[in-house]
């Protein structure tokens, strides 16, 4: 009975010890760090900042090719351009030096230049442009027309002209820019300046309207103004230069 008792306290003492011994300290009883939100977001913004640096580094790679294929690009545009202004400056050469080697071109500068007449103008002598009507028309009808066209009625202000271009107007009327406004007041031509008969030789035959026309190597002015009839144009050239060198 004693040795039970005695084993039985063994027993007692040995579970008591047990349950006595010491739990070894918990993270937060060693006050070691343990995982947070803070953490966790620390380690979410290194990770976009990494990304964010891996994004840059391969767009500042793209820049990089991008930049010299436009460089490149650039340097072939310029070539193209150079050659297209050579051959272009070949053409317009060719076709100056065509233009005033057919038409009839009054040289000048040396050859550096040439006049020319506009399609359906001719010149007859002189540094003139004339367009000689097919149609007719009133005087200002034909006043009119001159002026779109960046031109005047004829206007004949020496005897010498009056001769050497009315040897080409035989048969026809044509108004010229000679007029007045009623039949007693003074005749003058399209630029305003007063026909001077006395000075220049050149007389108005049969006065009996106010707008005048070229027969021959007359004037006349004995047809109405609201009349139709053929007229004559005039203008100064077209002057081309044959090379850009001026």
């Amino acid at each position: 009975m004693t040795e039970e008792i005695t084993y039985a306290d063994l027993e007692f003492n040995k579970s008591y010890a047990l349950e006595n011994i010491p739990k070894p300290p918990t993270p937060e009883e060693k006050g070691l760090p343990t995982s947070s939100p803070w953490c966790l977001a620390a380690l979410t913004l290194l990770t976009l900042c990494l990304a964010l640096m891996v994004g840059l580094l391969a767009l500042g790679v793209v820049f990089f090719q991008v930049t010299n294929i436009c460089q490149e690009e650039n340097v072939k545009l310029k070539e193209k351009e150079k050659a297209l202004q050579t051959n272009f400056s070949s053409r317009l050469q060719e076709i100056r030096e065509s233009l005033c080697f057919k038409g009839e071109a009054k040289n000048k500068n040396n050859g550096m230049s040439c006049t020319l007449c506009p399609t359906n103008w001719q010149r007859m002598g002189g540094d003139t442009c004339y367009y000689i009507s097919s149609g007719k028309k009133t005087w200002e009808g034909s006043r009119t027309f001159c002026a779109s066209q960046n031109s005047t009625l004829l206007m004949i202000k020496d005897k010498e002209k009056l001769d050497y271009i009315g040897q080409y107007f035989i048969k026809e009327m044509y108004w010229i820019g000679l007029s007045r406004k009623t039949e007693r007041d003074g005749w003058f031509w399209e630029d305003t300046t007063a026909l001077s008969t006395s000075e220049k030789g050149i007389f108005v035959y049969n006065e009996a309207k106010s707008c005048a026309f070229l027969r021959k190597k007359y004037i006349y002015a004995s047809k109405g103004c609201n009349e139709n009839s053929l007229w004559i144009c005039e203008k100064a050239p077209i002057q081309l230069r044959l090379t850009d060198n001026q």
